[in-house]
């Protein structure tokens, strides 16, 4: 492999997608779309510039350990983005989406693609759990940045961070189920309940949690006696991050989780004005992480694998994946009414996009059943979702923040 190839041909399309980023999202066409058109277009599908074989690890490991750092980086940055007293303030927002929003989409995307895909149920089951978590990488581009703020209500981008963020972590449980119950039924269920529901789990979040505020105490105590400069704030957010994913794993638990639970509890233990003035910093740190790996997805899209599924496969993969919200959500509008109006409700069921996450435990699935149609699922669905969720930012956002001025007039009106 040539490094220098790669470097330049990487560095170069960040660079370019960077300088355009306001733009590109102006137009409905955000990084991770571009990046992953970008990869198809150096890789085997088109000038084969560079395969993703020539990295020296095997294809999907390289993934799994890409979408795996990129996701600690993301998630810091979603945590770090909530404000004070998010959590206690939003509680009811997060227990329904996540107690019982996660368990509807699942039963939604895994009853489409059973009876549209014609899968055995557990592999059925297994591909609903890597779609139903929200993305927290692929969000950033719609929560974040001046149009974001611009359109989308401050109340909106701040649910959808905190759930993609949560879920995302919480999807291991979700996908550990079918996986455990493919690899040895027998013991399927005492194994989800005891290891990983207990320990992997459970653990997870507790050892964020005192992790992040243990961490959170050192960085105002070094902070307020001077040992620390300004500029040293991201210098200690990424390697947090990467820290406590590093620590988590070795501890047995599920490190994503740990991540976002120990970047959150941080995040509310250090002094507002802290958080304020980086967390622009830290998203930007999160898109650098974001844009290589669908370079490297687009480098590795198994295209004639889902040319032998056939028509009907996209159109059923794309079915789950925008029913799942769109019924969960909709399900769940009779207890969201003091949270969120019609017009939020429909945009927050609509973006529900796929993407590294999906790509992680696609992979993680893969690698412990040993089913590779996991991975060629998994990632038509991803290709799917970002094309279909990039395209509709920006209308969608408009749509919303022309909805503002007749909600605030509902508001005033009613008693």
């Amino acid at each position: 492999m040539d490094i220098d190839l790669v470097l330049a041909l990487f560095a170069g399309a960040i660079l370019l997608l960077s300088s355009f980023s306001t733009l590109l999202q102006r137009i409905s066409l955000p990084g991770p779309v571009l990046a992953l058109a970008f990869g198809a277009l150096i890789g085997p599908l088109a000038l084969d510039l560079v395969r993703i074989e020539d990295f020296g690890l095997p294809p999907g490991t390289l993934l799994e350990q890409a979408a795996r750092i990129t996701l600690a980086v993301g998630l810091a940055g979603v945590a770090l983005r909530l404000p004070h007293g998010y959590w206690r303030r939003d509680a009811r927002w997060i227990a329904l989406i996540i107690g019982l929003g996660m368990g509807l989409m699942l039963a939604v995307a895994t009853g489409v693609l059973w009876a549209g895909l014609g899968v055995p149920f557990l592999l059925a089951l297994l591909l609903g759990a890597v779609l139903t978590p929200t993305d927290p990488v692929v969000t950033t581009p719609v929560v974040t940045g001046s149009l974001a703020e611009e359109k989308i209500p401050e109340r909106v981008r701040h649910n959808l961070s905190a759930e993609s963020g949560l879920n995302d972590g919480l999807a291991y449980l979700f996908v550990l189920l079918p996986v455990l119950l493919m690899t040895g039924a027998d013991r399927a269920w005492h194994e989800l309940l005891t290891e990983v529901l207990l320990w992997e789990v459970l653990g997870a979040a507790a050892f964020g949690a005192l992790a992040g505020f243990l961490l959170g105490k050192l960085f105002v105590l070094v902070r307020r006696h001077g040992l620390m400069e300004e500029s040293s704030y991201l210098a200690f957010v990424v390697p947090l991050a990467l820290g406590m994913l590093g620590t988590g794993k070795l501890l047995g638990t599920d490190a994503l989780l740990a991540v976002f639970v120990g970047v959150a509890v941080f995040g509310q233990v250090i002094p507002q004005r802290d958080e304020a003035q980086e967390d622009k910093v830290q998203d930007a740190v999160a898109r650098l992480f974001l844009l290589p790996v669908f370079v490297l997805l687009g480098m590795a899209l198994p295209v004639a694998e889902w040319a032998r599924l056939g028509w009907g496969a996209p159109v059923v993969l794309a079915a789950a994946l925008l029913l799942r919200r769109l019924i969960a959500l909709w399900a769940l509008r009779p207890l969201l009414r003091g949270v969120h109006d019609r017009s939020e409700t429909f945009f927050l069921s609509w973006f529900g996009p796929i993407g590294v996450s999906a790509l992680f435990y696609a992979t993680l699935a893969e690698r412990h059943t040993g089913n590779h149609e996991i991975f060629v699922h998994a990632t038509l669905a991803v290709t799917l979702s970002v094309v279909i969720h990039g395209l509709s930012t920006a209308p969608l956002s408009a749509w919303l923040q022309n909805r503002e001025p007749e909600r605030k007039q509902h508001e005033e009106t009613t008693p």
